[in-house]
């Protein structure tokens, strides 16, 4: 059984609008259980010093529900653990003291304090309960959940997807890293999420996705002010400093309402995968943006959270504007590149297959995970986009388009 200290993962897992492959495999979910023990034992959230996260959980669970067997699973754990940083034991007299919210807030963006943190988190779960935590540090409002909050989509949201892999496989002791690892990001990020919600609440104007990307990359001044010499700044030294008021209008025309949410979550998926398989260099081989996948699999989550209960419809909308403004930010973050519509249309594979080779595929490629959690992506949006295939918001609507878009991902 999975509890705050241990990992289980079952086969019976619900999908809750996430792709999976069924029948999940009792031989698989045992050895992904252990091996995400041994990585939470042994392995901390950060690979390093600067901020690069641990992507052995992400893999796993990304593999797992796409069919790998235990070979397979063991086959990439260990592609991955030569670049890992060992854990450290927390510091149990300084945990007692993060229940203090003062001593709380002092520690927060610290990742020497992530164990700390967890065993915090760990604790709190086990008395309160797994939902209560989660919304009295993230959802509820007040102060610390606010300064939690602005966290959580920093990263390049690999908090949102944490907690979704969580929420999908209902494992307490990943909730615990989840919020943990929230605890230690920086705050940048999420403090324009902030600014860009009190923009949008002055005006009831709302426009899609792509059509605030594309508003995004034909205006002059914001494009202006995003420059090659600031780096992975863009939002800061660039659209922050020079266009702070119309880059905030612009997010801020993201808005999500309770009776659209399962649409706009849609959207956002959908959106997502079309200005990143298009952002193609031509005549050049196929490539994917790294930080823009990373929008493609937390979007792919979304459904996860949007499925919990406990959540309610207005934090569940909240949630999703941010998100929506978080993908938007990335896109700027990679300077706004152009799109190329012409790349899908014209693309051939050279090794067409359907989509259960295309999985196989991912079981076996050798990466960090980004590939495997960008095909289940794929065919999540391809589940989820049914509903919704005559909204002209979704510029990717038939099965042979995603299917496309997972071969342009393997590349071949």
């Amino acid at each position: 059984m999975e509890t705050c200290n241990n990992i289980n993962i079952r086969t019976g897992t619900p999908s809750m609008g996430v792709f999976q492959s069924r029948p999940l495999a009792t031989l698989a979910a045992s050895k992904v259980s252990d091996l995400l023990q041994s990585n939470h034992d042994n392995h901390h959230i950060y690979i390093h010093n600067f901020g690069l996260h641990n992507h052995i959980l992400h893999h796993l669970l990304a593999l797992y529900p796409l069919g790998a067997n235990p070979q397979q699973l063991d086959d990439a754990y260990n592609f991955a653990i030569a670049s890992q940083r060992p854990t450290r034991p927390p510091n149990t007299r300084f945990v007692s003291d993060l229940a203090n919210p003062i001593k709380f807030r002092e520690c927060l963006g610290d990742e020497k304090h992530y164990e700390d943190f967890f065993m915090f988190f760990q604790k709190e779960i086990a008395t309160k309960g797994l939902h209560d935590t989660i919304y009295q540090y993230l959802f509820n409002g007040d102060e610390i959940a606010e300064y939690m909050l602005r966290r959580f989509f920093s990263g390049f949201l690999h908090s949102p997807i944490h907690l979704g892999y969580a929420i999908e496989f209902s494992q307490p002791l990943v909730v615990a890293e989840a919020l943990a690892l929230t605890a230690i990001h920086d705050s940048e990020f999420g403090e324009t999420l902030a600014m860009a919600e009190v923009i949008a609440k002055q005006s009831p104007e709302s426009k899609g996705l792509v059509e605030l990307q594309q508003m995004i990359y034909t205006n002059s001044k914001l494009r202006s002010a995003m420059r090659y010499e600031h780096g992975s700044f863009q939002i800061r030294d660039g659209l922050l400093a020079n266009a702070k008021d119309e880059f905030l209008h612009t997010l801020g025309l993201w808005k999500v309402k309770p009776d659209d949410l399962n649409e706009k979550t849609a959207e956002s998926l959908n959106s997502t995968i079309y200005w990143t398989t298009l952002a193609q260099r031509p005549r050049k081989q196929i490539r994917f943006d790294f930080f823009l996948m990373h929008s493609i699999t937390a979007g792919s989550l979304w459904p996860a959270l949007n499925s919990a209960s406990w959540i309610s419809s207005e934090t569940k909308c909240r949630l999703l504007e941010w998100k929506g403004r978080s993908d938007l930010m990335l896109y700027c973050q990679s300077r706004a590149p152009q799109l190329h519509p012409q790349e899908l249309i014209s693309y051939r594979p050279n090794f067409p297959s359907g989509w259960p080779d295309i999985f196989q595929r991912a079981c076996v490629y050798r990466d960090d995970g980004h590939l495997a959690k960008f095909i289940r992506a794929i065919a999540t949006a391809n589940d989820n986009i049914r509903p919704f295939a005559r909204n002209r918001r979704f510029k990717i609507k038939s099965e042979q388009e995603f299917l496309t878009i997972a071969h342009m991902g393997m590349f071949v």
